[in-house]
């Protein structure tokens, strides 16, 4: 015997669980500016004419790959 009982495990289960969940929320609000950031820029990418996109060294297909991404993504 351990000392420990199924419901004890369960519970240690849940907290856990719910612990997680706060640690993502607190993560994701503490990045949602940069999230934000990131899927304004790649929307911005959209607007530039090629000669703009030479400018800062993109092509249109780079740009259209860039723009597509989810906002999430690196």
């Amino acid at each position: 015997m351990t000392g420990f009982s199924n419901t004890d495990f369960v519970a240690v289960g849940e907290a856990v669980r719910v612990a997680m969940h706060k640690s993502e929320v607190r993560h994701f609000g503490r990045n949602w500016p940069a999230f934000w950031r990131r899927l304004s820029t790649r929307r911005m990418l959209l607007k530039l004419n090629d000669q703009q996109l030479r400018d800062i060294g993109l092509t249109r297909a780079q740009a259209e790959r860039e723009a597509n991404l989810p906002f999430w993504k690196l």
